[in-house]
């Protein structure tokens, strides 16, 4: 064929096609949130559409034959329309919900169809004085190239289901290489006899003005796509992070449920004894005598009574949440927690260690939050040991800095290496179902708050396993506590 091709037009009809497709595929993305995904749809196959054609006409600019080109209205019209159904129905089929292998492969094949019947009916918008011939080899492996490298870019967006920046750039490329492949081929492949020129006719246009004009509008209407989209992805992650909150929230609140119903269980036991007993000696009083033996029943019966108001007080206390912080005592805060877990302590015959050092002063903090704190750690302290006993050790000290420090030491099995980076991740839980994986975050949160650390140390050595978490509570917690977006993490230490 005559004439030559300018390098730099070449590249830019590229780079047309090349943000043609991302911005189709952009569209793609927008349709698996979208609740109207068939106008997404339609926008990708428009875009797509569009894209081809401009990149067509702009790769006519870059052929410079030795006379000027002139196309004719009605089959360039035709080819945009042809572009922008065929790119329509492949996007249709990539996104379908009941995308397959199948789709993709036919949704290629559509599209590649759609690049070469506009490239040639665009083609046929020109009108030359002597008739064109085609080399058919070189029209076949135009159609190959379209086919093959349309189906490279539709796979990698299907890649995994899900989409990413870094696919949809490449994928991108691709199909600019498909575009412009069979583009080009398609040039080649076109044999013009020696002699002929373009033949100008009545409302036909010049081959500058159409890519001007068809370009122009192309990549207007491309750019605000992007914004578009842009302004519709901040929206989304908007409600993403709304929606997380809410969830957290909500998990949060089944954390609560479930310690309250463990918590429940624990009082329940607590109080059966007593009131067993109290039923039993009740009887025994009223069916004998009173007597020294009597008296010392009835005394009885007051000492168990006396045991489950104390039970039933330090339950109280321990759901009081109290909106403000005040002077607490740590012992007492360890005391009343300790008060629910006593029948769990003797069911798995663990040994308890009390350390309080009386030297420790009292901190200023919510004393609600921080039982909470206490009651979460003793809690997995137990569940740790629960299959073969062992020994709970509690120790309050006091700190230079005039706050307090607790160690929360248990003799269980450890915590595996993989674990410990995890252990205080939102939601990561080692207990199945029966935990939210919330438990222990939310008491690094409320630490953090507090102006404290959280830090643990662990072993799993046979014969040296177990945990001790240690919390160092500042004498006065900041006024204004922190919201940080995730807990804060803490060191793990292989003793």
């Amino acid at each position: 064929m005559p004439g030559t091709f300018d390098l730099w037009t070449v590249l830019f009809s590229f780079t047309i096609a090349s943000l043609a497709g991302f911005v189709a595929f952009e569209s793609m993305e927008h349709t698996r949130y979208s609740p109207r995904p068939a106008v997404w749809t339609l926008v990708s196959g428009i875009t797509l559409g569009l894209g081809i054609w401009s990149m067509h006409f702009v790769g006519m600019l870059a052929w410079q034959p030795p006379f000027p080109l002139y196309y004719a209205v009605a089959p360039t019209v035709l080819s945009v329309l042809v572009a922008i159904v065929s790119s329509w129905l492949a996007m249709y089929l990539t996104v379908s919900h009941r995308t397959s292998s199948r789709n993709i492969i036919l949704g290629s094949f559509v599209v590649g169809a759609g690049i070469c019947a506009m490239h040639y009916i665009g083609m046929d918008a020109l009108k030359f004085s002597e008739p064109v011939m085609w080399s058919m080899p070189g029209v076949a492996l135009s159609f190959v190239v379209a086919i093959f490298a349309s189906l490279g870019a539709m796979a990698m967006l299907r890649h995994s289901g899900a989409f990413s920046i870094r696919r949809q750039i490449a994928a991108s490329l691709v199909i600019g290489i498909a575009i412009c492949g069979m583009h080009y081929t398609g040039m080649l492949a076109m044999m013009l006899p020696a002699g002929a020129v373009s033949v100008q006719q009545s409302h036909d246009f010049s081959g500058a003005l159409l890519a001007r004009v068809g370009v122009g509008n192309a990549l207007i209407f491309m750019a605000c796509l992007l914004v578009v989209f842009y302004r519709d992805k901040v929206r989304l992650l908007e409600n993403a992070s709304a929606a997380q909150r809410k969830a957290t929230e909500a998990l949060r609140g089944v954390e609560r449920m479930g310690a309250a119903g463990r918590v429940a269980a624990s009082i329940a036991h607590e109080i059966n004894n007593p009131l067993e007993a109290v039923t039993n000696l009740l009887y025994l009083a009223e069916n004998g005598t009173i007597g020294p033996e009597e008296r010392r029943l009835l005394q009885t019966a007051q000492d168990e009574l006396r045991r489950i108001a104390e039970i039933t007080t330090h339950t109280l206390t321990f759901y009081r949440q109290p909106s403000s912080a005040a002077q607490t005592s740590l012992a007492e805060l360890m005391e009343s927690t300790l008060t629910v877990f006593q029948g769990r302590l003797d069911k798995h015959r663990i040994a308890l260690v009390r350390d309080w050092d009386p030297a420790t002063p009292s901190v200023y903090c919510r004393s609600g939050e921080i039982r909470q704190v206490l009651a979460n750690l003793v809690g997995n302290a137990i569940d740790s040991m629960s299959t073969r006993g062992g020994t709970l050790t509690l120790k309050i000290a006091p700190t230079a800095s005039g706050g307090g420090e607790i160690f929360v030491s248990d003799t269980g099995g450890g915590i595996s290496a993989e674990n410990q980076r995890r252990i205080l991740e939102p939601f990561f839980t080692t207990k199945g179902e029966a935990g939210t994986g919330l438990g222990l975050s939310i008491c690094a949160e409320i630490i953090q708050r507090h102006g404290g650390t959280m830090t643990f140390e662990t072993s799993t050595t046979s014969g040296h396993s177990g945990t001790t978490f240690h919390i160092v509570l500042p004498a006065k917690m900041p006024p204004i506590p922190s919201q940080p977006d995730l807990p804060m993490g803490a060191q793990a230490a292989q003793p």
